[in-house]
């Protein structure tokens, strides 16, 4: 349903004008913005013109229930009802479509309220209109400048003079020049290196530490397996003793 937005698709309200009925009633334009995420869908409105007293009815509706499950956040204020006299004056008829703008763009960003059963049945009906794709320029390839161009413009340089006790150190052919990007390329090679060498350090002391706990807890058990084993053996030996004596 068109009133319900979707988690891809960007949504906002607009108000941006009135208009007298012939029935003796002001009507009020409200726009939905509707904008795909998706770049391969076109943007597209949805029209309606309401009367204020059924947007009124909206905002009462949606008020208390924000009310009754105590949500947090101030609820927008809207005008307060006028005389019957009163509901043409411009002044009057401006409060109330800026209120009703910023009251529908509150109940859009809050899921609780745009699923409302009263604001799915206020916005059933209304006029679908796609909007034009947004014109792109192409982009130009670059011209690039002919051998004799060039040419040209490395003979329109002037040489300057140069002083005869400096000397012009040429690169030789084969040396390599490197490029900023380049020296900070190898520059965060080489501390990555440095990085992964200082963690393998870590982690063999971090090894080599608990080879030496578990060893030292092997040799307690050992003392201890040693030391019980010489309490068993003492009987033995006093009782052997006391056999062999006449």
């Amino acid at each position: 349903m068109a009133s319900i937005t979707k988690d891809d698709e960007l949504c906002s309200f607009d108000v941006p004008e009135t208009t007298r009925h012939s029935g003796g009633h002001t009507l009020y334009k409200i726009i939905l913005q509707v904008t795909p995420k998706e770049l391969t869908q076109n943007s597209y409105q949805l029209v309606y013109w309401k009367r204020y007293t059924d947007i009124r009815k909206l905002y009462d509706v949606l008020s208390r229930y924000h009310q009754a499950v105590y949500r947090p956040g101030k609820f927008p204020d809207f005008p307060e009802k006028s005389r019957f006299m009163e509901r043409f004056d411009p002044v009057i008829v401006e409060e109330r479509r800026v209120a009703t703008k910023k009251f529908l763009n509150y109940v859009l960003q809050h899921l609780y309220l745009r699923t409302h059963e009263a604001y799915i049945n206020f916005f059933q009906k209304g006029d679908k209109v796609l909007l034009p794709d947004v014109e792109t320029v192409p982009l130009q390839p670059q011209v690039i400048n002919s051998q004799s161009e060039v040419i040209n413009n490395t003979n329109s340089i002037t040489t300057l003079p140069t002083s005869t006790n400096e000397s012009i150190i040429e690169p030789e052919k084969d040396e390599i020049l490197l490029t900023t990007d380049e020296n900070e390329q190898i520059e965060n090679v080489t501390n990555t290196c440095a990085q992964i060498l200082e963690d393998l350090n870590d982690l063999q002391f971090e090894q080599q530490k608990e080879i030496n706990k578990e060893q030292e807890e092997f040799n307690l058990i050992k003392q201890e397996v040693d030391e019980v084993a010489n309490l068993l053996s003492l009987p033995l030996a006093t009782t052997t003793k006391n056999n062999n004596s006449p």
